[in-house]
């Protein structure tokens, strides 16, 4: 396939990945590169792959039949990680699953096994420390922190957080990966907010401040990026949201 785009992007969803990495398969080639299109290079040239969300749930579903249900979970878990070539890593392991089978989650002579489960064993790690180690800055309407995790571990991490009950309304800002996640009342969100204009903290005082007058008066328009990522069960699991 000489003179075929390598370079894909997509718009930094679970969803978004999993109709890339259908869109991959499809052409019959390996890619150069994967990644979002908020990191794609400027100079280079790249095939977008737009997100939809049957196509997504029908690479899912197709990693499990071929796969197996753990090959999933690896996939969701995988795609939290900030390993490097990410996005690589994710579709070797995904085309191998659908070569070879089920099998592959425990060949861990396979380079590309090996260095998933190292990367999720971190992931699931450092979701742990964090969980323990969150400090909050308690404002008279709101608890706030912003955490600066090296993997995505909000997802993992969301539901014990919002259910303590020592706190009330509160925010957690993850500011690598620009996530937010809070609780308004009976509300809850979990969001990916880079593309919205507002200055992004670095204390938890400084949410509290920015934040949190958005969330409390619903300037931040919340809505779901492609539905639904998978989750452990059966069905979908909602993750995050984008907010604009």
């Amino acid at each position: 396939m000489d003179g075929y785009i390598r370079r894909f992007s997509y718009d930094g969803t679970l969803e978004g990945f999993l109709c890339t990495a259908l869109a991959i398969l499809r052409v019959k080639t390996m890619p150069d590169e994967i990644c979002p299109d908020y990191r794609a290079d400027a100079a280079a040239e790249y095939l977008p792959v737009r997100t939809n969300m049957a196509e997504a749930e029908y690479m899912y579903s197709l990693i499990g039949r071929r796969g197996s249900a753990e090959v999933q979970q690896m996939v969701s878990d995988l795609f939290l990680t900030d390993t490097p070539d990410m996005e690589k890593l994710l579709f070797e392991m995904i085309y191998l699953a659908l070569r070879d089978g089920g099998k592959v989650a425990e060949d861990y002579s396979s380079e590309v096994m090996h260095r998933a489960h190292e990367a999720i064993r971190d992931l699931y790690r450092e979701a742990q420390s964090l969980l323990v180690n969150i400090e909050f800055f308690r404002g008279p309407e709101a608890s706030c922190a912003v955490i600066d995790p090296h993997n995505s571990v909000l997802p993992l991490i969301r539901k014990p957080l919002l259910k303590r009950m020592d706190l009330d309304d509160l925010i957690i800002f993850d500011k690598r990966h620009l996530l937010m996640l809070g609780r308004k009342g009976e509300s809850e969100m979990l969001s990916d907010i880079r593309r919205i204009s507002l200055t992004m903290p670095d204390t938890g005082e400084e949410a509290y401040d920015v934040l949190w007058p958005a969330v409390r008066e619903g300037k931040l328009e919340i809505r779901f990026a492609g539905g639904a990522i998978p989750g452990r069960r059966r069905d979908y699991d909602p993750l995050w949201s984008t907010a604009c």
